[in-house]
């Protein structure tokens, strides 16, 4: 993989701006992003791939959705090191390569 790329900035989704220039980052970490938030057949050149973070953060059955989270992160050629929600902030923790 590239060793550089545009990235997103984590609040807002939009790309992320420093002094004035759009900054460079891990392409696999915007990779992560677009995957986790992306609702399926979202994208048109992978239509099975989506988190769908929006609808599955806060429901019962999380650890299903992370296991299907993971073969999607893998199915786009990431390598998953760590996967994991923090229930109190709803917020997915990830490691990726």
């Amino acid at each position: 993989m590239n060793d550089t790329a545009l990235t997103l900035d984590n609040d807002t989704a939009d790309l992320t701006i420093e002094d004035g220039h759009i900054a460079l980052g891990r392409p696999q970490t915007t990779i992560a992003s677009i995957v986790t938030t992306a609702n399926r057949g979202e994208l048109k050149e992978l239509p099975l791939i989506g988190g769908e973070a929006d609808r599955q953060l806060g429901s019962p059955r999380q650890e299903l959705w992370l296991t299907r989270l993971r073969k999607q992160l893998v199915a786009v050629g990431l390598k998953v090191k760590s996967l994991s929600i923090e229930t109190l902030s709803n917020t997915v923790q990830m490691e990726v390569e």
